[in-house]
């Protein structure tokens, strides 16, 4: 690890934390990040090895970056992509402001009085409307050539409850951190995982000594696959721009005359992914690079979910869902997530004894890395603290226990999809407040406690698509592969994480106050800026309702913490939802362990009903198709050579989609307007 590398990580950190959200949610060009194969760094890193690195090593060798600085640099800067955007920034600003207008405008809110149940520390002005703060926030003070001074931002406003929030925000990204350096040897070396994208990224950086260019940019195939796939992204992405003069290269299909013959469809969700399947090159490629039990269950996820979902809604059952409150497929996706991290665990229990007693008892044990020793010593006690200021919050402490359980749920499954399916497109289909209200009823949480979890769900795990953890752990392995001690990425990615917040929230700030939510960027984004926000205000509102009309609303506010577990009230289609998922998972991780030609993997039902995945579904049974013709018809060496040619499928996909964001860039530079946006990935 060189001094330059960190210096490299740190510097496109800033940069990435300064553009993105505003690129994202103003200037609306494609998403700088996205995802956890952003086109904005994977796009680059493609062009600097292509370019940038050999001229370098033509003229001043000494200048030429290392694979294994190479490695900390994309990783460093991997982590910061979990900040500004979907990760953190897109609802944290929103949530803590917006309810001040939605109860202005919500007669119900008023009704139920529920800021009354808000701790003050949580909101903007603790809590307080003020014409000039909320109607700045949305409406904006800036003017086209005359943009707002970093003084105009009511700072003093915004002080208490980013002292509130920060530091659960960053005890948060501590605990990803120190889970990263936990379960990677166990993930990297102990069960050998695939790291699809780390593997992508470090065929990329791969360096052969006295030649310019690596080996995967001297094969033929590699530009094959990436000549072919960029000319279809560069001739569809002229399309959109020039719409009456250039030609498409169809990459969608409709079969909606054939789903007409079955109406049921049309009234399942997911059944129109289906009638109109889309093919997405890079899902393709990754799917190639899969266990073929884990393609083929990628690929069936939006088939079986809609028959399934149509037997249902024939049957009479009630299918419909939220993050908020849940629903049968809401809750079955935790019994999923669930029965994957108890799988997770007992496959690593001896891993994970042994770093427990080595961290609790200080005797070395052996057969563990001293940074996920240390990782593990630095987790607990912040899992306590967090707990701790939860409770300060007036959540009661085991509500907080289990909040901050499931909230590492998420992140833990996420990042062991991504590493094992190559997923770098997902979220799950449920939030822990939909399992709160499934576990405890809304009234036997209350109002208070609905609220506060689900301020918590909305600022930190409601758009998972770029949490840290998939990036770290797939930066740890580029990491490990260049013989970089884990320990020193861990404290440099909490250096980065500080770096990037005290980068993103000002320039955040400055852009919410300078543009508005009614900039015609922010109005394609009501989902974070309007809908989220109200989530949990919403519950609360249903929450106050039933308890007024049984009479136990003030009863229920005095409820103590065991009292509260004593009137818990179950949903009995949570219990069997969630119990259904946890099963069909820890029943599909013994079947494919028996049976060599099981042909379903547990990853099937984490991602169950999620809209990206049924989207992406047909390039993954593509990709599966692709590869069993392959395997059977050519071998493992024609398998391995077509790997090669998957490799540049990728690379063409995000050269295309970097050369659109670039062009689109330009375009908003010289005219100050907002152009035509082709996408290369959903959502």
């Amino acid at each position: 690890m060189s001094l330059r590398a960190v210096l490299i990580g740190l510097i496109l950190a800033a940069v990435i934390a300064g553009v993105a959200y505003i690129n994202d949610y103003y200037i609306c060009i494609n998403l700088f990040i996205g995802n956890h194969l952003p086109i904005s760094v994977f796009g680059m890193l493609i062009v600097f090895m292509m370019v940038v690195n050999p001229l370098m090593r033509r003229f001043k060798p000494s200048w030429a970056l290392r694979p294994g600085e190479l490695a900390v640099s994309l990783c460093l800067t991997l982590v910061a992509c979990s900040v500004p955007s979907n990760g953190l920034m897109r609802t944290f600003t929103p949530t803590l402001l917006m309810p001040l207008q939605h109860y202005q405008t919500s007669p119900g809110w008023r009704k139920a009085d529920l800021m009354s149940y808000v701790p003050p520390q949580l909101l903007v002005n603790g809590g307080q409307y003020d014409v000039d703060i909320v109607g700045g926030f949305i409406s904006g003070w800036g003017q086209r050539g005359k943009p707002i001074g970093l003084d105009r931002i009511p700072w003093n406003a915004w002080r208490t409850p980013m002292v509130t929030w920060l530091p659960l925000v960053g005890l948060t990204f501590l605990m990803v951190i120190c889970l990263s350096l936990i379960v990677h040897r166990q993930w990297a070396s102990r069960e050998r995982l695939r790291y699809p994208i780390a593997d992508f990224a470090g065929s990329l950086m791969e360096q052969t000594p006295g030649r310019l260019f690596g080996p995967i940019f001297r094969d033929k195939l590699f530009w094959i696959g990436l000549g072919a796939v960029l000319v279809i992204r560069i001739v569809n992405g002229l399309y959109v721009w020039f719409p009456q003069s250039m030609i498409q290269i169809p990459l969608g299909y409709d079969f909606t005359a054939i789903g007409a013959s079955y109406p049921v469809l049309h009234s399942t969700p997911g059944g129109g992914d289906i009638m109109s399947p889309e093919l997405y090159p890079t899902a393709v490629a990754f799917s190639f690079f899969l266990a073929s039990d884990v393609g083929f269950s990628l690929g069936m996820t939006a088939i079986i979910p809609v028959i399934v979902g149509a037997m249902l809604v024939t049957a009479g059952v009630d299918t419909s869902g939220s993050y908020m409150e849940g629903g049968i497929f809401n809750w079955l996706g935790f019994g999923a997530y669930l029965g994957i991290a108890l799988v997770l665990f007992y496959t690593g229990r001896r891993y994970y004894g042994l770093l427990a007693k080595e961290a609790v008892t200080f005797r070395r044990v052996g057969e563990t890395e001293p940074a996920a020793v240390w990782a593990t010593r630095i987790l607990i006690p912040a899992f306590v603290l967090m707990v701790v200021l939860l409770s300060r919050l007036g959540l009661q402490w085991p509500l907080a226990v289990l909040a901050v359980l499931l909230t590492l749920l998420i992140f833990v499954v996420m990042a062991r999809v991504n590493a094992e399916a190559g997923m770098f497109l997902c979220k799950p289909l449920w939030q822990p407040p939909a399992v709160f209200i499934g576990l405890f009823g809304l009234t036997a949480l209350g109002p208070k406690a609905t609220i506060i979890i689900g301020m918590t769900t909305m600022i930190l795990t409601i758009e998972p698509r770029e949490c840290l953890l998939p990036f770290l752990v797939n930066g740890l392995k580029m990491c490990d592969k260049a013989n970089v001690k884990p320990g020193r990425i861990g404290w440099l990615s909490a250096l980065v994480v500080a770096v990037a917040l005290a980068v993103v929230i000002p320039t955040a700030l400055w852009a919410n106050y300078n543009y508005g939510l009614q900039e015609a960027g922010v109005k394609t984004n009501q989902w974070a800026t309007s809908t989220v926000p109200k989530f949990s205000f919403d519950a609360a509102e249903r929450s106050v309702t039933k308890l007024k009309l049984q009479g136990q609303l003030e009863q229920c506010n005095s409820y103590g913490p065991l009292e509260r577990i004593a009137h818990i009230q179950p949903d009995q289609r949570f219990l069997w939802a969630a119990a259904i998922g946890l099963a069909l998972v820890l029943a599909t991780s013994l079947l494919r362990l028996r049976y060599t030609w099981w042909p379903l993997h547990p990853v099937f039902f984490v991602v169950w009903g999620v809209w990206f995945i049924r989207v992406l579904s047909a390039s993954f049974l593509l990709g599966w198709v692709i590869k069993v013709a392959v395997t059977r018809l050519g071998g493992a060496a024609t398998y391995q050579r077509t790997k090669k040619l998957m490799a540049g499928v990728i690379a063409g996909d995000l050269l295309g989609g970097l050369i659109f964001m670039v062009v689109n860039w330009i375009y908003y530079g010289v005219t100050g307007l907002m152009s035509e946006s082709y996408r290369v990935f959903p959502g």
